[in-house]
């Protein structure tokens, strides 16, 4: 087994949760029908074994740190949500939301301190759902031990470690996080459908009304919620990020540059959509921009996550540009390890890691071409967003200050000052000076409303 007790039995207790929860004709087949006799059997004893197990598990206190998922178009005000969520509790969620952010996603809280006050709150809790169901896909490797497979390999991949709930049962691999994920389009659901966070779950099956009832632990989920009441946040936005998400969860690499495109789309660009609502700033032309952005922004972020999928099974290059300019795993891996111990190289061994990084190089440069043409668009086009709305497009400056460094760099997207991640002084250094400059840019934009 590749769990250690404590991730086997929550594994197994939140897979039994979710799956009874299913929409569709799995609820009727049970769980037997998925997981084996076994383990169905050990999933249900795990929360409700006993009846003085079942009263204390039954609230679900053991849910309340999985992340989070679902009908009307705008929500729907339920007067009844507001008096049930206290100026303290949402003043504590407020506070795990803008933690969660800077601890996770430091540009987007940068750019959150410079939105209005009026919608800080919301912003917030918009970019910790992103940061929830964003670290599915990262996490189920934590959960599962292993890495996915490379599409070079045919199969296994840097530690082609057997998924206990998958691969030795016959299942998917990525089940685990599907179930993670279905937790969170079924509370948004439920949330659009007037169905309160507090309330008490109808069912009497004790597995449903466990995982119902753990939507209340969780601090993102009550503030999101708000966010949503308060602004009428439109539900199809906040759809189209949980399944662009859902299913890149078994991508290692996209086909086409377009669908990199349209990842980025789907997820960056709904954000900025949903953050302009945020200031009521609801018309085509701002979308417009905010697409342009959100494309941009997507396609960079590809890019910036090179080295870590490379470490975890996954090309980040698109699958036309890699063949077109023969880029392979190994391709990255050279490149990469040239890029940390260039001194340590023979000659043969420099030669390879040469002609690796210049295949990289001319791959990222195309990509970068392809994302410097919407961040062009945006900015022609910028003028015509509202000036409350303008805030909500700060995020395009994080994304030309990499465009700047990634120059700079000579386009070795793997270049130290890129990845990051030293504890030595001069990494740090590097990057304090990288945030301070982000800071002064983002100062100006918020300051002129341009960028």
């Amino acid at each position: 087994s590749c769990f250690d007790e404590l991730s086997y039995h929550s594994l197994l207790q939140f897979s039994s949760n979710c799956l009874a929860t299913s929409y569709d004709m799995r609820m009727k087949r049970g769980l037997s029908s998925i997981l084996s006799p076994a383990a169905a059997d050990r999933a249900r004893s795990l929360v409700c074994g006993s009846s003085a197990r079942c009263a204390q598990s039954s609230t679900a206190a053991n849910f309340h740190h999985l992340p989070t998922s679902a009908s009307a178009i705008r929500y729907r005000y339920n007067s009844n949500d507001a008096h049930s969520y206290s100026a303290e509790k949402r003043k504590s969620d407020h506070k795990h939301c803008v933690e969660l952010v800077q601890n996770r996603d430091m540009e987007g809280y940068l750019c959150g301190l410079l939105m209005p006050s009026s919608s800080r709150e919301a912003y917030f809790a918009l970019r910790a759902f992103n940061v929830e169901i964003a670290s599915i896909k990262d996490a189920s490797k934590l959960i599962g031990g292993r890495s996915r497979p490379s599409p070079s390999s045919g199969g296994g991949g840097l530690f082609d470690m057997d998924n206990e709930l998958g691969e030795s049962q016959g299942g998917d691999t990525t089940l685990p996080s599907r179930l993670r994920m279905q937790w969170w389009r079924d509370a948004i659901a439920d949330v659009y459908d007037n169905k309160s966070v507090d309330a008490s779950p109808s069912s009497q099956d004790p597995i449903i009304r466990s995982l119902t009832s753990s939507r209340k632990f969780n601090p993102t989920l009550r503030s999101l919620t708000h966010a949503i009441e308060t602004h009428g946040l439109t539900y199809r936005f906040l759809r189209r990020m949980m399944e662009a998400r859902e299913q890149d969860l078994s991508v290692t690499q996209y086909e086409k540059r377009r669908d990199v495109a349209q990842y980025g789309e789907d997820t960056v660009s709904n954000i900025l959509y949903l953050s302009l609502e945020t200031v009521g700033v609801r018309d085509d032309e701002s979308d417009m921009v905010a697409s342009d952005i959100g494309v941009g922004l997507g396609v960079l972020t590809a890019l910036r996550s090179t080295a870590f999928r490379a470490s975890q099974g996954e090309c980040s290059i698109p699958l036309d540009l890699a063949t077109k300019h023969d880029i392979s795993m190994d391709t990255l891996y050279q490149a990469w390890d040239a890029s940390i111990n260039d001194d340590e190289k023979d000659s043969d061994q420099l030669e390879k890691a040469a002609v690796a990084k210049e295949s990289l190089r001319a791959a990222t440069m195309e990509i970068v071409e392809m994302a410097s043409i919407h961040f062009h668009r945006a900015r022609e086009n910028q003028g015509k967003v509202p000036k409350e709305g303008r805030m909500c497009l700060l995020p395009a400056v994080c994304g030309l200050k990499y465009l700047d460094s990634l120059k700079e760099c000579n386009y070795d997207v793997l270049h130290p000052v890129l990845v990051g991640g030293g504890e030595d002084a001069a990494a740090v250094a590097v990057e304090r000076r990288r945030r301070l400059s982000l800071m002064l840019m983002l100062g100006r934009t918020w300051l002129t409303g341009t960028f």
